[in-house]
């Protein structure tokens, strides 16, 4: 099997480290065409030691892009966009994407701009940050959940499942295949909505997040409201507990938002909490303190 992985950021290492590993695993990344590759890149793991990764790194285009079975889209939720325009035309038919990113609202974008191509929906609990232009650090070695979209169009996604199976249980050593996996990212956009906005705002670890209780309870309050109108089949008081726990868990980590928003660059904000107004009106409800942090976080320039 040979996987292609858009970027060399954090994350998109950590998965190229782990298919390094596999035997019969072909790995490349793509890299923007003005971009030189820097080979090797190294990955110190969370056991302290370093890894070499020694994956080819190329530019996108049909030629490079015509015999890669799996491209997986480590990247932020601003760039998915672009990224699928810049795929249009390029992809074999017996390619499948990989969606792996925070925050909700590409499924529409895939279907629209790559009709025809089979997709998954990927979560990651992975911690990882770039130290150098060619070291990384991983914090901590979480699980990978993949799945197909509950909704598919005319194209028959589960046929990734059980043609590939085998092959996709190689991508992480915690990887587990979810068939409720849209209901799993509502779970996930709760935690970095409740999280990684108020870290950013705040100036803080995630650790300290919880020190602002009653700007937890407001923004944990509309989000559950917010799934409760939607009929998520969704237990409000585990996702709680759930966001504390992974409070706890990554008490000394800085949020990827709270490292964007201040260093002045775009944040995923849009894909996090402007999904949730969107979800908002649709159903008719008030959102008012996401609204009020997701206009601090626009405001500030660093939407």
């Amino acid at each position: 099997m040979k996987v292609g992985i858009i970027g060399r950021g954090a994350i998109g290492v950590c998965l190229a480290s782990y298919l390094s590993k596999q035997n019969q695993m072909q790995t490349v990344l793509f890299i923007r065409d003005t971009y030189e590759p820097i080979s090797p890149l190294y990955l110190q793991q969370v056991d302290g030691v370093d890894i070499a990764i020694t994956a080819p790194q190329v530019n996108l285009n049909a030629e490079t892009l015509k015999d890669i079975d799996l491209l997986i889209l480590p990247i932020k939720h601003y760039q998915v966009e672009t990224t699928l325009l810049a795929l249009q035309g390029k992809l074999s038919h017996h390619t499948t994407v990989l969606l792996l990113h925070n925050g909700m609202g590409t499924q529409a974008l895939i279907e629209k701009h790559l009709p025809n191509t089979p997709y998954l929906i990927g979560i990651t609990t992975d911690a990882a940050y770039q130290v150098s232009a060619n070291r990384f650090h991983q914090a901590a070695c979480g699980k990978l959940e993949i799945g197909c979209p509950i909704q598919t169009s005319e194209i028959d996604s589960r046929n990734v499942s059980t043609r590939s199976m085998t092959e996709l249980m190689k991508l992480h050593p915690r990887l587990t295949w979810r068939e409720d996996i849209e209901y799993a990212q509502y779970q996930k956009l709760a935690i970095n909505a409740a999280i990684n906005p108020l870290s950013a705002t705040k100036n803080c670890k995630n650790g300290q997040v919880k020190h602002f209780k009653d700007e937890l309870k407001q923004i944990k309050s509309e989000i559950f409201d917010l799934y409760e109108f939607m009929n998520l089949p969704i237990d409000n008081h585990e996702l709680s507990q759930q966001i504390d726990d992974v409070i706890d868990l990554t008490k000394n980590n800085y949020s990827s938002m709270h490292q964007d928003f201040n260093k002045n660059r775009q944040t995923e904000v849009d894909g996090i909490l402007g999904f949730l107004l969107l979800k908002g009106e649709e159903t008719g409800m008030k959102l008012p303190f996401i609204e009020s942090l997701y206009q601090q976080i626009v405001s500030s320039g660093s939407a």
